[in-house]
């Protein structure tokens, strides 16, 4: 097992695989596979329409994508389900012991429902953040890894977007995304949260959250809170920041914040995940922004579709040249 330590040892690069990692990784069919240029900026993009449901077939022609206002060139054009790398990052703390069971089952369920394709890695994260599984697509090994795991302590939620964030993806250039269970309340990180999100914007990763803090602070407005509870030493506008930090972490990187009322409903919340993936088109453009000098720059999409709301990254770290010695 690899446990990951949220600054320090990972600054030194990416650790091997150990003996129980699922490295039966194999790269996606070449006919998927997006040859990548010089810097291309790649953008992932949902379009829907506004009362609801994902608009499907629209042309390259329709869409317009802007760098900090200047329009660019799309040079990639895809709407077919490109392959997807997913790395599912579940809370293993203490307060979420009595959803375990529901957890297991909707996290083997969404693995189930990914393409042949496509590929997943599995983290856990309370005190610690391990990597349990790395990339690869056999779904043998998903019930026997999360059937030893018996749920304790705190929770290190922004230094777990940091380590996952640093590692995961690295040379990667598939479509990316985190999928982050968690109750949302950050106890024990050493990292920001500022540095977290920067993390999690170079990454590219688009991270979607499945957050039960919005449900938790309707309980504890209009419900005793009982002496058991592992959030008795929480008031409701500590659930309120909470859920704030997670819609600006999922905004800035081009996910979402996904609420099921209980871990019950796990399976309809990670099936909207998939379909999203599947439904997205794929653009990508050369900048014609030329000076890597690590800056952040804003994108924005426009489609010419009626009644359309559009969903994307707003922006992206440009390359740093290396300075000369």
């Amino acid at each position: 097992m690899l446990v990951l330590a949220a600054a320090g040892s990972l600054r030194g690069g990416p650790q091997p695989p150990s003996s129980d990692q699922d490295d039966t990784a194999g790269r996606p069919a070449e006919r998927f596979k997006v040859q990548v240029k010089v810097n291309m900026v790649n953008v992932p993009v949902t379009v829907r329409r506004k009362e609801g449901g994902f608009i499907r077939g629209l042309p390259q022609e329709a869409f317009r994508i802007y760098e900090d206002g200047v329009l660019q060139d799309i040079s990639l054009f895809a709407q077919e389900g490109l392959p997807a790398h997913v790395a599912i990052v579940l809370d293993i703390s203490g307060s979420v012991n009595s959803a375990w069971g529901t957890i297991r089952h909707a996290t083997r369920s969404f693995v189930e429902h990914l393409h042949p394709e496509d590929r997943f890695s599995l983290y856990t994260f309370n005190t610690q953040i391990r990597l349990k599984m790395d990339w690869g697509n056999n779904t043998d090994r998903v019930d026997e890894v999360l059937g030893s795991i018996y749920c304790t302590g705190n929770t290190k939620i922004w230094d777990t977007v940091w380590a996952v964030s640093r590692n995961a993806f690295r040379g990667d250039e598939d479509k990316k995304a985190v999928i982050m269970m968690s109750d949302g309340m950050d106890n024990r990180s050493g990292i920001s949260y500022s540095d977290a999100v920067e993390a999690a914007v170079r990454s590219e990763a688009a991270v979607y959250i499945v957050s039960k803090t919005e449900a938790l602070r309707q309980m504890y407005l209009y419900h005793k809170r009982s002496t058991a509870d592992p959030y008795e030493y929480y008031r409701p506008d500590d659930f309120a920041r909470a859920d704030l930090a997670l819609r600006h972490l999922a905004e800035k990187t081009g996910g979402r914040v996904l609420y099921p009322n209980d871990f019950d409903k796990l399976d309809n919340i990670y099936g909207e995940v998939i379909e999203e993936l599947r439904n997205q088109y794929t653009l990508g453009y050369i900048s014609n922004n030329s000076v890597n000098d690590g800056s952040y720059r804003n994108i924005e999409v426009r489609v010419n579709a009626p009644n359309a709301s559009v969903g994307a990254r707003p922006g992206y770290y440009a390359p740093q040249d290396m300075p000369a010695r």
